[in-house]
């Protein structure tokens, strides 16, 4: 077992070449079922932040991402379910198009059914000890209080296309130029 406060290490090269072969298994599986055949999808090792996978298609390339932190910290919980749950949205992507069907609709269920795997959207994981990303926060105040906002918020302010309001007092929100917090 883990120190509390020991820094996750991404998992191996032999455990990344076992969760390719289960990707591939599943492919496998749903071809046999829907007798077609899937083309293999490439499988990256490169996603961070919550999530333990993540199925993209960018520029018509398909591909799988998992985050090696997370399958290094709860390895059995995503082999048996991370796995099945991105391969069975490149399998409805295939079947019946992304912009036809919900991200975890009947279509996406139907095929975590076929694989025998309960049909589960999200894993609640507790992430300590993993590599976390920084969000810049900016402090504006109003007559009452003081607020924390994005940098998404922020630059909508000084791009002049967003204006945020106190919902307390009504006071428009303004810069504290001196105090920009990391969190």
């Amino acid at each position: 077992m883990l120190e509390e406060n020991t820094p996750i290490k991404p998992i191996c090269t032999d455990r990344q070449q076992q969760v390719i072969s289960e990707t591939n298994h599943f492919l496998k599986n749903a071809e046999d079922y829907y007798a077609r055949s899937f083309s293999e999808i490439p499988v990256l090792f490169d996603l961070k932040g919550r999530a333990a996978g993540m199925y993209r298609v960018r520029a018509g390339q398909r591909v799988i991402r998992y985050n090696p932190y997370v399958f290094a910290k709860y390895f059995d919980d995503n082999f048996s379910e991370t796995i099945p749950h991105e391969v069975a949205h490149y399998v409805t992507d295939v079947l019946y198009g992304l912009k036809n069907i919900r991200p975890h609709g009947n279509e996406w269920k139907s095929v975590m059914n076929v694989f025998g795997v309960t049909a589960n959207r999200t894993a609640n994981y507790d992430l300590t000890g993993l590599p976390v990303r920084q969000y810049q926060k900016f402090i504006y105040y109003c007559d009452c209080q003081s607020f924390e906002l994005t940098i998404r918020r922020h630059n909508k302010i000084l791009r002049g296309t967003g204006q945020y309001l106190c919902r307390d007092c009504g006071g428009k929100l303004i810069l504290k130029q001196e105090q920009v917090s990391t969190i």
